[in-house]
């Protein structure tokens, strides 16, 4: 375990206790541990659960690849075991630390929002523990800095714990990997759809994309639910859609699957913001994002759907249209240098 004594942030990254995924709030662990490092900063990353690769303070003894948001409240017990100068909270929950040091949040929309959510019906009970822990939440939150990852969650932000809307950093964006990409000119008629295999992601939206369209679509992501990929699998075969489902792909494989298709369709509606977006512009794809998501706010406003008729219409459009170059400048503003350059300016002050 890292010496948690004299360290002067506490990283809270209950994820590294989790299955490693294709993951936005992966890559934000890991380039916050590499600003902390360049600015010869000590720190000490925080989970709930033993993570797999990474050492940690944490409580459980073993990897939980399940209950990630009830591991967002429960990685208080490891935080309460250290004491640095300012915790680093890269969870996203304002969980009770600031009787013990500063505490600077960066977050997304909170799940009990009123964005769209794949917890519905009985499946709200499921986040029961933050309706329940609100009132402590809301104290937090009043008392500490929170920066949000989009304009979008920042208005959810504020929604939720009847803050003022706080500051935006947008995610870091491998550009440079994913620009590889860009120089491919052969592209074919197809999309591309990155995502974690799980039902929050609505992947089913890709599949139905492929059926209303004919055009071919391939789904890369990291494999959480089996049950929920027979559940596209079978969606594919009923509707006759044209999709091929690749998990735990190696991601310089997905950086060449990149470069030959035309367009990045994200099916997830509500998502906080959506790294793959600016991934796929980096490699030259024009994206075609849900108006409803933090990634429509940094794309060109045609290129936003609201229904699958609608980003049916688009899709054959856009299969006939070249916005490779437009689309690659705007996704030059979404490197790592420029979020830890950012995300530095907040944080040293509390050093």
């Amino acid at each position: 375990m890292p010496s948690i004594k004299n360290v002067e942030v506490g990283v809270i990254a209950h994820g590294l206790g989790i299955k490693e995924v294709y993951s936005g709030e992966g890559k934000v662990y890991l380039t916050c541990f590499d600003m902390l490092k360049q600015k010869g900063v000590s720190f000490v990353p925080i989970s709930f659960a033993k993570p797999r690769k990474t050492q940690s303070v944490h409580t459980l003894p073993f990897s939980l690849p399940k209950f990630d948001k009830y591991q967002r409240l429960l990685v208080k017990i490891s935080a309460s075991k250290v004491k640095p100068k300012v915790f680093l909270n890269l969870s996203g929950v304002p969980i009770p630390l600031s009787s013990i040091a500063s505490h600077l949040v960066y977050a997304g929309a909170p799940a009990i929002s009123s964005l769209p959510s794949k917890y519905k019906g009985i499946w709200k009970l499921y986040l029961l523990p933050f309706y329940l822990y609100l009132p402590a939440l809301k104290r937090e939150a009043s008392r500490i800095e929170i920066i949000a990852n989009s304009n979008l969650s920042a208005e959810a932000i504020s929604e939720v714990y009847g803050i003022p809307k706080p500051k935006v950093i947008y995610p870091p964006v491998d550009v440079e990997k994913f620009e590889l990409a860009y120089k491919c000119k052969e592209r074919d008629d197809m999309f591309i759809t990155v995502g974690r295999i799980e039902r929050g992601k609505m992947l089913e939206n890709a599949v139905n994309l492929s059926a209303r369209t004919g055009i071919r679509g391939i789904i890369v992501g990291s494999l959480i639910e089996k049950d929920y990929l027979e559940r596209l699998l079978k969606l594919a075969r009923e509707t006759g859609a044209k999709v091929k489902i690749l998990y735990d792909l190696p991601q310089n494989e997905l950086v060449k699957l990149m470069g030959k298709a035309k367009v990045y369709f994200h099916p997830t509606i509500g998502e906080h913001f959506g790294i793959p977006v600016v991934e796929a512009m980096a490699a030259g794809l024009t994206p075609l994002v849900p108006v409803k998501s933090g990634a429509y706010e940094i794309v060109p406003k045609e290129l936003g759907y609201s229904t699958i008729d609608e980003a049916s219409t688009k899709l054959k459009d856009l299969m006939k249209v070249d916005m490779k170059e437009k689309v690659h400048e705007i996704s030059k503003g979404f490197s790592s240098s420029a979020f830890k350059d950012k995300m530095w300016e907040h944080l040293s002050k509390y050093l």
